[in-house]
């Protein structure tokens, strides 16, 4: 891939993804940060923010911050750590389940309409893609 490549692709990777974000930022008005933390914390359980921090590339007092914004809506709880008295673990509460659900139902009905859209060839183009996409994206 040249440069001018890997700018059409930064850009419209970026442009679809904020698309998404705002299909899901209409259930509650949580940032992209916010959704991203209960999203991990939905896929992986229970997680100290230290590993939060770590895994959505944050500075732990951003996380802090969104945990703490979290806990406030009763979207996640945070219990003691088994094993490290210092920290805490993060979990989702039963209203964080329906929260994502709901955010996570919004954006894939957005994306089905948008990729009704698409021709069969560019469909399978896409389909293509996903797994290169998926190991770019879990880059460090």
């Amino acid at each position: 891939m040249d440069a001018n490549d890997v700018a059409r692709l930064r850009a419209t990777v970026s442009k679809l993804s904020r698309r998404l974000r705002n299909e899901g930022s209409r259930a509650g008005g949580l940032s992209a940060g916010a959704l991203a933390v209960l999203g991990r914390v939905r896929r992986d359980g229970p997680l100290a923010a230290k590993d939060l921090a770590r895994l959505e590339h944050l500075q732990p007092p951003s996380v802090t911050r969104i945990v703490d914004r979290l806990s406030t809506l009763g979207l996640v709880d945070r219990t003691a750590h088994p094993t490290d008295g210092r920290a805490c673990l993060v979990a989702m509460t039963d209203a964080g389940h329906r929260f994502s659900d709901e955010t996570l139902d919004q954006r894939t009905a957005w994306l089905a309409t948008r990729l009704d859209l698409l021709t069969a060839d560019e469909l399978a183009a896409i389909e293509a893609a996903l797994p290169a996409l998926a190991r770019l994206a879990e880059q460090p």
